[in-house]
């Protein structure tokens, strides 16, 4: 039986977190090229899919027993960060109290650590899985999903049977994920000088009554069992151009995510409905444009690839995991409609430490998931 080598899948952590990928720029063909080397040396034979100048994703297969394979996905890219802002230099990778910290560490080079060394580990104990294993670690993942869809449109993964994707998701399992609803909402007034407002329309004051009333109303949207429910954050608010000029134009964008594919709608009409109430009060006009749309994606907690999911986290903590779907938005929104596949979130981390400063991931969570997915790729 192969066991995880803990210092060794950590320093692959490690090194991983010191190639710096955040999205935007990208530019993740340096650390695509640092896993395919490491892939190439084991004996595998990884393959680039190219996204744009600059820009790849990287594919690779292990070959099983029988035809059909289970697409292992990660990937290669983070979101930006202020390194003033760390108390450790996000792109050090250091390894300190049990815990590898650094840029990506849990979103998701830890968990990409983990499915490379798990499909080398295989291939060098001349371990042959039930089905091909292929491992697909993607470019673009934090801003559009874009590496994830030149793989699925390749011709590399059209005979995968199922997606399993190793965010971190706390030791849940998860089916599926709610779905991703980003707006713009606009005011536009009239500018004016500042010693005379009067003159102006401001937009800030009917943006900001804007936020605080969408907020409200959102908070109402029913909870749905195994769901969760529909929520928003108000993640940008953009207005003025200098301290002494009437703002005319102000903007906000929503981020919504939601439990059920109904929810988009009742979103939108909430937004319209309420931005056109407090443009109209304050005498200016009002515009919402959608900036992206990915639906929900829910499958079955009682199916079969979830339950041997469940009995592999039972052998390995004996603990039976939550069951639910996906607070977050992944890659399977690129895979899942295009190949028609079921979709398992499983990785080691808490999403809830990512896309912050001093984001850092349990060593002994890497070495836990590392066994879970073993247990589970060699589940006949």
């Amino acid at each position: 039986m192969l066991e995880p080598d803990r210092e060794v899948l950590a320093e692959l952590a490690r090194e991983l977190v010191r190639v710096p990928s955040p999205n935007p720029p990208g530019d993740e063909d340096r650390i695509a090229r640092f896993v395919a080397g490491r892939l190439r040396e084991v004996g595998l034979d990884p393959k680039f899919v190219p996204l744009e100048s600059g820009r790849s994703s990287v594919v690779c297969r292990l070959p099983g027993r029988a035809h059909g394979s289970i697409l292992l996905c990660g990937h290669l890219d983070t979101v930006e960060t202020d390194p003033n802002a760390w108390r450790i230099p996000p792109f050090e990778g250091r390894i300190e109290g049990g815990r590898l910290w650094g840029l990506g560490s849990t979103d998701m080079k830890g968990p990409v650590a983990v499915l490379m060394q798990l499909v080398t580990d295989l291939l060098r104990g001349s371990v042959v899985p039930p089905r091909d294993l292929v491992l697909a670690l993607t470019a673009d993942e934090e801003v559009g999903y874009r590496g994830a869809a030149t793989i699925a449109e390749s011709g590399l993964i059209d005979d995968a049977q199922l997606l399993l994707i190793a965010e971190p998701t706390a030791g849940h399992v998860y089916v599926g994920q709610k779905g991703e609803l980003w707006v713009e909402a606009t005011f536009l007034g009239r500018e004016a000088h500042g010693s005379t407002p009067e003159e102006g329309i401001n937009t800030i004051l009917p943006a900001a009554r804007f936020c605080t009333r969408l907020q409200d109303e959102m908070a109402k949207m029913p909870a749905i069992e195994g769901r969760g429910r529909t929520t928003l954050n108000i993640g940008r608010f953009r207005g003025g151009r200098r301290v002494n000029i009437v703002p005319d134009r102000s903007t906000v964008q929503l981020d919504i995510r939601t439990v059920r594919t109904e929810d988009r709608n009742v979103a939108l009409e909430r937004i319209d409905v309420i931005g056109g109430e407090e443009a109209a009060a304050s005498g200016a006009a009002f515009e919402r444009r959608e900036i992206s749309h990915h639906p929900p994606i829910v499958g079955n907690p009682g199916g079969t690839h979830a339950r041997r999911l469940v009995q592999a986290i039972v052998g390995t903590t004996g603990a039976e995991p939550p069951i639910g779907i996906a607070p977050y938005s992944t890659d399977a929104v690129s895979i899942v409609p295009r190949l028609d596949l079921p979709v398992l979130l499983y990785g080691p981390g808490d999403i809830a430490r990512a896309h912050q400063p001093n984001e850092f991931v349990e060593l002994g969570e890497l070495v836990a998931a590392y066994d879970v997915l073993r247990r589970f790729v060699l589940e006949p």
